[in-house]
């Protein structure tokens, strides 16, 4: 209990009754009383009952469906985790239903300079038997005043009346209000705050229970009056590119992000020709035929629709087509998507090699989608906001919109390039420009090539191609391997090098270098002083693609100031496989493009982000690096959400349980997440493509990937589109014949309810398909069709077919002849694999645009819409609520990460010496 030394009164916050009269030392005044639970115990507190033993409660205490049971609308259960309800601190008081009691504070003198009375509360809606009340203790001189105004209440411990001047009651909402009270009248009183839950069906939830010298700000949401900076919820996608068909010369990328679907996603011929080979598009070239590669098929061009079929794309695999349709960013938000990095991108080499249309400079092609991401927040302000300052980002949030963050990420930033190099001023003016005028607030310094402010990090030939192409020069490539790197250059580099040896006179000296390859580049002066000013802004600093030297130099740099950085769709160096032994993928080893387990913790500890990067391809198990999490989720699914699920646990563990989110680059020219069922299941084993898919080593493993694979992701409808090109794929030819392609295509027709009993003429399917689809309808063996002299044993599939689904084996008679003995074994496979693909979750809501529906058990993440389905997969393989925790936290940890830049900005702008 703290005493005034001198009268031996109870005081809070200051002086006593006394002090002015008596002249006491305030320096021999104990420490303030404080009410706020801070200590995690009930210092200044006094219970009575059960309700309050073993309070305070720490962290989030209440999952999200408690909360705001309608906070995702399409269903499953990955979301359904610890919610925030806007406590601060680490404790707080959360009492149980069945239990009842009272909490009473030690008296103290109310003083003039903190008269507002002020906490959070939230709780049950049970009338006033969950209340806090400010109490004011009667006296001779107050009684007269208060009697007629205020009830009395008698506190045993007190052995006095005390007169109740306030209450508020926490009206029914988990989420916790801003209660404000102003007791400016009572200033000089004793008072005392009591906290009572009186029900044994209901709570209550108090935090931040204080007095202030104002009226704290509040923030109007749908729960009341909330603290802005009360945490918020939700994932941060730390790098996309919506404007991206604004790139590139606006030729090679197709698609818009906005306008009615049928325009937005049309099909893609005029830009990349008939059957996407370029041939007769507008101002398209033949090299477009090699773009989208998948790994089967012929393998050269592309199906080009598009809205309504969708037939060729969006894919997984799609590198040059719209996957942040609006419609599609909204599932996205939906499934809880928060907080949005919208990164201009561009690449002048592409947009050249294209026949783009000019301007495609960095600088233009930067001001023109900056622009296009404002009127695109603008036409979706109903839901979604241009986020120019940390608090405006908690703002939107609470008031359940998306925040978008504007970013930058080309190649020659300002458009400078060697040998022209700008001044200092040139450079704080362009960066004065891009903050005050633009609103950019996250920027690479570096992107594919070196330019005057740092190296690039090396991990793809293309790369330096674009080098070459910018400054007719290449990588000043060194040995990385004491930095554990084995990715060179120059190995299985693809056709576009192949062709720029005949048409560019490219021939880079990469094989002489022994080991692996990075950049011997690092960040020049001019990028510490680009970094320097970025600071004195408060902005976002990227550190992905820039070279290992210039991310160590730029991490030296900024811990000096304590200021916090991102890597938003990174991967890390210790998942990565080894070369020859694991691999003989080259991009599978581990390349300066890979962050190191140290780089990792210095971001961690200066309150910095990540994002590993959605497609995280084909990488180890994390248990092989952190012997904790051996058997968290199983790596056997290259390239799916099993592979992100390794990175995500790596990244967690390394960064302390705070700050990562997704980093999905979409737009971007990668690859999204693979599928785990269908014949595309662990995609990114191998894949056939010249110059990143192709492992003959680690191709053994598909069909043991493939058949370990369970509890897909379980939709509320059954599929819609059965058309062949979603049922082909890598596996074909390896793991699955043409026959077990029939059967995936013949089930998937089963389940849509697409019955060629009924509807004989099927379009769009292989006549096989049909004949075991009939099997699977049939509702006994009369209805089976037999051989014919024409029909060879095609038949005999339907009696496959039945058998399968109603659970009987082939027989010995002549119903069960050879042929379907030896096709049983082959269909009741894909059958069992359908049923594996059915999973435990809650439905989910199943995704559709124009004819065609999506489902990430065959279709993989195929466009952005599909973060939802990846998310329930990734509980699916073994995440758990607590493991998704930080991910869910991520917008709240992107947000303080910002804030930390806003307030070391401050700090070095006002020091003196800040360089």
């Amino acid at each position: 209990m703290l005493r005034c030394e001198v009268c031996l009164q109870q005081i809070v916050v200051g002086n006593c009754a006394c002090s002015t009269s008596t002249g006491v030392d305030k320096d021999r005044q104990r420490p303030a009383l404080r009410l706020d639970f801070a200590g995690g115990d009930l210092s200044g507190w006094h219970a009575e009952g059960e309700a309050f033993r073993g309070q305070p409660v720490r962290g989030d205490r209440f999952r999200a469906g408690q909360v705001k049971p309608k906070l995702v609308p399409l269903g499953g259960d990955y979301w359904d985790g610890p919610y925030p309800v806007g406590q601060r601190g680490e404790y707080w008081i959360s009492t149980e239903d069945y239990l009842t009691g009272t909490l009473t504070s030690e008296t103290f003198i109310l003083e003039a300079s903190s008269p507002w009375f002020t906490c959070l509360l939230g709780g049950s809606d049970v009338k006033d038997t969950c209340s806090i009340s400010l109490l004011i203790k009667a006296s001779e001189s107050n009684s007269s005043r208060l009697s007629n105004s205020y009830s009395r209440i008698y506190i045993a411990k007190e052995s006095s009346d005390f007169f109740q001047v306030f209450q508020a009651t926490s009206r029914g909402h988990e989420m916790m209000r801003r209660v404000v009270f102003y007791a400016q009248e009572f200033v000089g009183e004793w008072v005392s705050v009591r906290i009572s839950d009186s029900s044994i069906s209901g709570h209550i939830n108090v935090a931040d229970v204080r007095f202030s010298a104002e009226a704290p700000l509040t923030l109007e949401t749908e729960a009341g009056e909330i603290d802005p900076d009360a945490p918020v919820w939700g994932f941060a996608d730390l790098h996309t590119h919506p404007m991206a068909h604004l790139a590139f010369g606006g030729v090679i990328f197709w698609g818009q992000p906005d306008g009615p679907v049928d325009e937005a996603m049309a099909k893609c011929v005029k830009a990349h020709g008939i059957a996407g080979t370029g041939i007769a598009g507008r101002r398209s070239s033949i090299l477009m035929s090699f773009f989208e590669q998948i790994g089967y098929g012929i393998n050269v061009g592309h199906l080009v629709g598009g809205y309504p079929q969708f037939d060729g794309w969006p894919r997984f695999t799609t590198l040059v087509h719209q996957q942040m349709y609006i419609d599609w960013i909204r599932r996205a938000f939906d499934g809880g998507l928060r907080l949005l990095v919208a990164h201009a991108v561009n690449n002048e080499m592409l947009a050249n090699s294209y026949n783009g249309q000019e301007p495609y400079d960095d600088k233009s092609v930067v001001e023109r989608q900056i622009e296009a991401m404002k009127e695109l927040a603008a036409r979706h302000h109903d839901w979604m906001e241009i986020a120019y300052t940390p608090a405006e980002a908690r703002r939107i949030i609470h008031q359940n919109k998306l925040a978008i963050v504007l970013g930058v990420e080309v190649d020659s930033l300002g458009n400078w390039k060697q040998p022209q190099l700008p001044t200092e001023e040139e450079i704080s003016a362009y960066l004065a420009h891009l903050y005050h005028d633009l609103g950019v607030r996250h920027l690479f310094p570096v992107h594919m090539a070196d330019n005057i402010f740092s190296g690039s990090a090396i991990y793809y030939d293309l790369f330096s191609l674009v080098n070459h192409y910018l400054h007719k020069d290449y990588f000043a490539v060194e040995d990385g391997s004491a930095y554990g790197i084995e990715y060179r250059l120059q190995e299985d580099p693809g056709l576009a090098i192949d062709i720029a040896r005949v048409t560019q006179g490219y021939n880079p000296p990469y094989r002489q270098v022994s080991g692996g390859h990075m950049n011997g580049k690092g960040l020049t002066d001019l990028g510490h002083f680009l970094l320097c000013q970025m600071m004195s802004l408060g902005m976002l600093i990227e550190i992905d693609h820039m070279s290992h030297k210039a991310v160590e130099a730029t991490l030296d740099l900024v811990e000096q100031y304590d200021y916090p950085v991102v890597a938003g769709h990174t991967g890390f160096r210790e998942l990565a496989l080894k070369r020859n032994e694991e691999t003989a993928c080259n991009q599978k080893c581990a390349s300066e493009g890979l962050k190191t387990a140290l780089q990792i913790e210095r971001i961690a500890k200066l309150g910095g982000i990540i994002g590993p990067l959605a497609c995280q391809a084909d990488v180890r198990e994390v248990g092989e690096v952190i012997p904790s999490l051996q058997g968290k989720v199983r790596g056997d699914c290259a390239g799916s959400s099993k592979s992100w699920a390794q990175a995500y646990l790596y990244a967690v563990e390394k960064m302390g349980g705070r700050g990562v989110g997704f980093g999905t680059d979409t737009n971007g020219f990668a690859k999204f997440n693979a599928p785990r069922f269908g014949l595309n299941a662990s995609y990114f084993l191998d894949y056939d493509v010249p110059g990143m898919g192709r492992d003959s080593r680690r191709r053994s493993l598909r069909r043991e990937q493939v058949e370990a694979q369970e509890n897909g992701v379980r939709y509320d409808e059954s599929l819609a589109d059965t058309h062949h090109y979603r049922f082909e794929g890598v596996l074909e030819g390896d793991v699955y014949d043409g026959l077990q392609r029939d059967v995936w295509q013949a089930i998937g027709l089963y389940k849509a309810g697409c019955d060629p009993w009924k509807s004989p003429n099927i379009l769009n399917h292989f006549n096989r398909a049909v004949h075991f689809a009939k099997g699977f309808f049939a509702l006994d063996d009369v209805q089976l069709e037999r051989p014919g002299l024409l029909t060879g044993n095609e038949p005999w599939e339907q009696r496959v077919a039945f058998l399968v689904k109603t659970g009987l084996e082939p027989g010995t008679t002549e119903r069960d002849p050879q042929p379907v003995h030896e096709m049983y074994p082959r269909v009741i496979a894909i059958w069992r694999r359908w049923e594996q693909m059915e999973g435990d979750n809650p439905p989910l809501k199943r995704c559709y645009t124009g004819e065609r529906d999506f489902d990430i058990n065959l279709d993989g993440v195929a466009h952005y819409g599909l973060l939802p389905d990846l998310l329930q997969d990734l509980k699916n393989v073994g995440l758990t609520h607590e493991d998704l925790v930080p991910l869910f936290r991520s917008a709240e940890d992107y947000i303080r990460t910002w804030e930390k830049c806003e307030r070391r900005s401050r700090a070095i702008v006002e020091s003196k010496d800040k360089w």
